[in-house]
């Protein structure tokens, strides 16, 4: 039971830490349990990734499809805090107007966003939107579920990498390997969004494309940040989120 418990309070923190969604009480943390959250982020994703198709279902169900997708990716805006997306701006603007690795993470702490920044954000969104709206409604919805659970599982492998910078930050702490329950969890997460996409009539080629180009493109994210600032910081692996959720929505689109 102990152990069931303590589950269960790693899952709860993962899900406070992605989210603004109530889970929990402050009494569920523990230094312990703290390392070990980001082998729920699959998880996390899954029921993150659930939440934004049922609004996208809803709000088809009264207003045209590309409203309604505008309105979900608000929606899931103001439910994740827009952990990622302000990630993405501070590593753009970092990446972009750093020559050093030490301006570029000077310029990464600065909480003023600037044009690099700006234009990523545009960027990630317009594409996201423009590919869900052009989607068959349920084709869209699975392809929500997979950008949300495989873009948090690119973090969570990430972070199992042990490459984090920050002596504080977001990801301090958490970069720890997965280990195989870890594993088996962030692929399970993976496998029912998988699962979940084709009852939701995704082809399965779509899915498979979806995949290899998320963790392709996501892949050589990192790589370059990594080369650039030897290692990882809470903003490049926010950064990395965006760009495998919206790969993966580039993905499944091309096979319309």
């Amino acid at each position: 039971m102990a152990h069931i418990r303590n589950n269960l309070a790693e899952c709860a923190l993962a899900l406070q830490f992605l989210s603004r969604l109530p889970a929990g009480h402050a009494e569920t943390y523990s230094a312990d349990r703290w390392a070990r959250i980001p082998r729920w982020f699959g998880i996390v994703g899954l029921v993150l990734g659930v939440l934004a198709a049922a609004i996208l279902w809803l709000a088809a169900q009264v207003l045209p499809q590309g409203i309604a997708v505008l309105l979900t990716l608000g929606a899931m805006l103001l439910l994740t805090g827009a952990l990622h997306e302000d990630g993405l701006a501070d590593a753009a603007d970092g990446m972009g107007g750093g020559r050093t690795a030490e301006r570029a993470l000077d310029i990464m702490r600065d909480s003023r966003i600037g044009s690099y920044g700006v234009l990523a954000l545009i960027m990630a969104l317009a594409l996201q939107a423009a590919c869900l709206a052009l989607m068959p409604l349920d084709r869209a919805m699975g392809a929500l579920v997979l950008a949300h659970v495989f873009s948090r599982s690119v973090m969570a492998l990430a972070l199992g990498q042990g490459r984090y910078l920050r002596v504080s930050g977001a990801g301090t702490g958490l970069d720890r390997p997965l280990g195989v329950f870890g594993l088996v969890l962030t692929l399970g997460a993976v496998l029912c969004a998988l699962g979940l996409g084709l009852v939701l009539r995704v082809p399965a080629p779509a899915l498979l494309v979806a995949v290899f180009i998320s963790g392709g493109v996501s892949a050589f994210w990192l790589r370059v940040a990594r080369r650039k600032l030897g290692g990882d910081t809470g903003d490049t692996l926010g950064a990395a989120q965006v760009i495998a959720a919206t790969t993966c929505l580039v993905g499944v689109a091309a096979w319309l």
